[in-house]
């Protein structure tokens, strides 16, 4: 689920900050082994014998399927709710509580995901009546109407009611996600985004490309993202071309590097032109990008247009800084990613095959005549979303969640 990652030397820039870490294990109790032993969520398929896995799922009747299917439908209640990291919640709260004790604490700021951290400041927040911020960084479990089973819905609903029911306020990366949390969860807040880190901008002489290079950095989600629009488009335009690709497109840190592989079997031109690499350094992520010609960036697709953009890519504020053109594809269902583009002049978002292809051939045009693309980004309103202006906003959600609280 997470790519577990130690960045010591960004911990060692946060002057007068200390960590403190508890110990973490995966929540364990006789139901949650029993169900693991029928089969169930928290299986290990690896650990089942084939002929045992056929007959546990082959007779829906058959009483150990029944005891699994019955155990299903309660997992929340006894397995890894909201997420797989309830199991920090015995460690941390206490260590939480005895902290705020300590240091005589002011406020607490949880950020999800995962969800669990959010339990864990409820709880250290109800055991001590320090005002406690919640920011959402996703919604994950507590969006509940992801659920397809009712009776997780409904247990969903009233646990994460329960515990956000003793935050003071919260945070949302989105207008959307912020007007959900007041919706379902009756929480007043502020939009406070990821942001980019304004000294995070690595100086790179001009390169100059035998093809006209665009990047895209970090994962591509296959059941979310469209990478096929941007491979059919590239077919298209360098099939019109004669003579080598003029174009090159790299793909750096995706995860999925197979799967794009097998995908741009069918476009033979695009896979030529196609370049994937490995996860790199952030700073040679921030490089990467300020080399190229143009950036790509992949909008997610899933439940946005029902709510508006609850989620988008955080790469889009390193795009901001790194001072090149943005391809975004397809539209964001939710409208916000796109006014993002629109509001900063860093972009254009398009939805189909022949809009994407429009564009690249209209860059290939300009980057053959001037050796460069047009671009020209409002930096002022770019500066809105760097960090410096995101924390003060979280500082002046915490300064409010203070002062409510002492209001007598």
């Amino acid at each position: 689920m997470y790519a577990l990652t130690s960045h010591p030397e960004a911990r060692a820039e946060l002057e007068d900050v200390e960590v403190v870490r508890t110990a973490y294990r995966t929540r364990d109790n006789a139901l949650r082994r029993l169900h693991e032993r029928l089969g169930g969520a928290y299986a290990s398929a690896a650990s089942q014998e084939p002929a045992e896995r056929s007959a546990s799922r082959g007779n829906g009747w058959s009483p150990r399927v029944l005891a699994r299917r019955a155990l299903s439908l309660f997992a929340p209640a006894f397995g890894e709710f909201p997420d797989a990291f309830a199991g920090w919640v015995d460690t941390a709260v206490p260590t939480g509580v005895e902290l705020v004790r300590q240091r005589s604490i002011d406020a607490i700021c949880s950020l999800c995901p995962p969800a669990t951290a959010h339990v864990v400041a409820a709880e250290i927040s109800r055991k001590t009546g320090v005002p406690w911020v919640a920011q959402f960084d996703d919604l994950f479990r507590f969006h509940v109407e992801n659920e397809p089973r009712a009776p997780w819905r409904w247990y969903a609903r009233r646990k994460n009611r329960r515990w956000l029911g003793r935050a003071q306020l919260a945070g949302a990366i989105t207008p959307a996600m912020l007007d959900y949390v007041r919706r379902t969860y009756g929480l007043d807040g502020d939009v406070v985004m990821v942001g980019f880190d304004p000294e995070e901008s690595p100086r790179v002489p001009r390169a100059t490309h035998s093809r006209m290079r665009l990047v895209y950095t970090g994962s591509v989600y296959l059941d979310d993202h469209r990478p096929e629009l941007l491979f059919e488009a590239l077919e298209r335009v360098l099939s019109s071309r004669a003579g080598e690709a003029p174009i090159e497109v790299v793909f750096a840190g995706t995860r999925r590097d197979s799967e794009l592989r097998q995908r741009l079997a069918r476009f033979p031109l695009a896979s030529r032109a196609c370049v994937f690499s490995e996860r790199l350094s952030p700073r040679a992520t921030l490089e990467l990008q300020r080399e190229a010609d143009a950036l790509i960036l992949f909008n997610y697709t899933a439940s946005a247009g029902t709510y508006g953009t609850l989620s988008f890519p955080a790469k889009s504020f390193e795009y901001l800084n790194a001072g090149r053109p943005i391809l975004a594809l397809p539209r964001d269902p939710g409208g916000w990613g796109d006014a993002l583009l629109a509001s900063t002049r860093t972009g254009v978002a398009v939805d189909t095959v022949e809009e994407v292809a429009v564009v690249l051939d209209q860059w290939l045009q300009a980057w053959a005549r001037d050796g460069t693309l047009p671009y020209d980004p409002d930096l002022d309103e770019i500066a809105r979303y760097a960090q410096p202006r995101q924390a003060a906003k979280l500082a002046a959600l915490l300064d409010r969640a203070v002062a409510a609280r002492r209001r007598p």
